[in-house]
């Protein structure tokens, strides 16, 4: 398939070609990145192969963008679910805002094959700002949880805090590199070759934290519970911030390797809708716990009373009886 052939980050960016770029804020930006879908398209007319491949790469985009969008769509109402019950839910807040960065990105990238829609330099631009507010909110919400299970160590906070402050650094790089339309994947970020491992340094610390802090949390459970440790740890949420981990490691090192050749950088979009599912995930659980905690059981103990057949009663039905009963009345009234 045309999407899986391999771009030469030379061959795309021509040499000296920052001498003849337009610059915003001093940042060069490529030609090839500051047109949409539809204006790259019509670039190939005359030539109907390379206009079909155009199509399939950008068409294979837009398919994997409309699922990303329904994803985090569907996180939305479970966070603001939450919130309308107990407002300062960190985690909820933060699967919110994941879930709008990744709405903005999503929609931006689809409203880039509409007429007078996004450039590829705003589309990836977007991705840089959402790409880094995705991870201070994922490691924040890991934080927390870490931070919890550990009896509130102060020490495990002030390091996940610092660790989690240079995230913006991939928004600073996402905005200075080249942006271009690219035959074979559409539109593509020119990193350069030091940004997978900018990231890797970034990810790496406050991974081998966490992976550290949730292990130990595991094997407590275990040597308490046994085999019903499992069961807890899905109960209180461990188990999902476990694959999270594992997930931002296994594309963290994706993309340091650039298994995918420039297409790497995909990971990148992809630890973002994976952590999102698994965060929604995580709310929806603790949601239905919650609901499930606060059903009255009052309902359930009564609920066969009605059923139960009274006897009926044959003394009020003697003459002094009703006397007695009269004169109570009375008395009482």
């Amino acid at each position: 398939m045309a999407f899986w052939i391999p771009i030469d980050r030379n061959h795309v960016l021509n040499e000296g070609w920052e001498k003849n770029a337009t610059y915003q804020w001093g940042i060069p930006l490529h030609p090839l990145g500051e047109i949409n879908v539809i204006d790259y398209v019509l670039q190939a007319q005359g030539d109907i192969e390379d206009m079909r491949t155009r199509q399939r790469s950008l068409i294979f985009q837009m398919f994997c963008n409309v699922i990303s969008a329904c994803l985090f769509a569907r996180n939305v109402p479970v966070a603001v679910r939450i919130l309308m019950r107990q407002r300062r839910a960190l985690a909820a807040w933060c699967c919110l805002l994941q879930a709008l960065a990744g709405l903005t990105y999503t929609l931006s990238c689809l409203g880039c094959g509409m007429p007078d829609g996004p450039l590829c330099r705003h589309v990836l631009w977007i991705a840089g700002a959402g790409i880094a507010l995705s991870s201070i909110c994922v490691g924040t919400t890991l934080l927390q949880k870490a931070y919890l299970v550990h009896n509130k160590n102060k020490w495990m906070l002030a390091i996940g805090i610092i660790l989690l402050l240079p995230q913006p650094t991939v928004t600073y790089y996402t905005w200075i590199s080249p942006a271009a339309m690219v035959p074979s994947a559409g539109c593509l970020l020119l990193y350069p070759p030091e940004l997978p491992w900018i990231k890797l340094a970034l990810d790496a610390p406050i991974n081998i934290i966490f992976s550290v802090a949730f292990i130990i949390v595991v094997y407590r459970q275990y040597h308490l519970f046994g085999s019903a440790a499992w069961a807890r740890l899905v109960r209180d949420g461990i188990q999902t911030m476990c694959i999270i981990v594992l997930s931002n490691i296994v594309c963290m090192l994706c993309i340091a390797f650039e298994v995918a050749n420039l297409f790497s950088e995909q990971f990148f979009t992809l630890d973002w809708v994976i952590t999102a599912v698994l965060l929604g995930h995580h709310l929806s659980a603790q949601l239905h716990i919650r609901n499930v905690a606060h059903v009255p059981r009052t309902t359930h103990a009564l609920r066969d009373f009605s059923q139960i057949e009274t006897a009926p009663s044959h003394g009020l039905s003697r003459p002094h009886d009703a006397k007695w009963l009269q004169s109570w009345r009375h008395v009482h009234t």
